[in-house]
């Protein structure tokens, strides 16, 4: 019997328990046969202006290498920016994709919209994202749920991410609206929760009959059918 693939898990995606070798989203969608670890990635820094997205970029790009020399079977960037994804394909032996181009990979072809907790400031962050998955084209929208100014609650015990993740009913009214506009008179078919920190709501969303993809697990499951092809 051959051994299960390793797989690095490159940052939790802001979906981890404390102390747990891997997030939990991803923990229970792994397929028998592959085992995703935790990689911790040093230096990330908050990619809220181009030149930090760079310097995210760098540090995927460095704890992505330093995995496969530790052996890995293949690297998983978990977050929807796909932080030095390219980089890693050029230097890098093994397979390699993040939570942003398989996610859209899971889209099946179809046209999407993406609908992401982050405002119209960091929209460069999926400019780059859709650009590198030649996926542009069937981008209907994007919907930005919150204001340039909310960037600078982020850290307070109720700011726009936590309202988010704890799905209050104002975040889950907001979600939902952006769905329907883009499912109704934009044309897409399918929607791309556009940060992996909106796991908590992907269910939620699917229980209503909205056809929603959650970029941590879609992206993740991406990978390991690059590796079982």
């Amino acid at each position: 019997m051959n051994p299960p693939k390793r797989i690095a898990v490159l940052g939790t995606g802001d979906a981890v328990i404390p102390d747990a070798p891997v997030p939990v989203p991803i923990a229970a969608a792994a397929g028998a046969g592959f085992a995703p670890e935790l990689v911790d990635v040093p230096g990330v820094v908050f990619p809220g202006t181009p030149e930090a997205r760079q310097s995210c970029a760098t540090a995927y790009l460095r704890a992505g290498l330093a995995a496969e020399r530790d052996g890995f079977d293949a690297l998983y960037i978990n977050t929807v920016g796909d932080y030095g994804l390219q980089a890693l394909r050029e230097q890098a032996e093994i397979p390699v994709t993040g939570s942003g181009e398989g996610s859209i990979q899971r889209t099946g072809g179809r046209p999407f919209a993406i609908v992401t907790i982050w405002p119209p400031a960091l929209r460069f962050i999926y400019d780059h994202v859709l650009a590198d998955a030649k996926a542009a084209e069937r981008c209907r929208a994007i919907h930005h749920l919150s204001a340039d100014p909310d960037l600078a609650t982020l850290g307070e015990p109720d700011d726009f991410v936590q309202d988010m993740k704890s799905c209050s009913l104002s975040s889950m009214a907001r979600i939902r609206a952006a769905c329907r506009v883009a499912l109704q008179e934009q044309g897409a078919e399918v929607i791309l929760l556009g940060c992996t920190c909106m796991q908590p709501v992907a269910d939620l969303l699917r229980r209503e009959q909205l056809p929603v993809i959650e970029a941590m697990t879609a992206g993740y499951l991406h990978l390991e059918t690059m590796l079982a092809a």
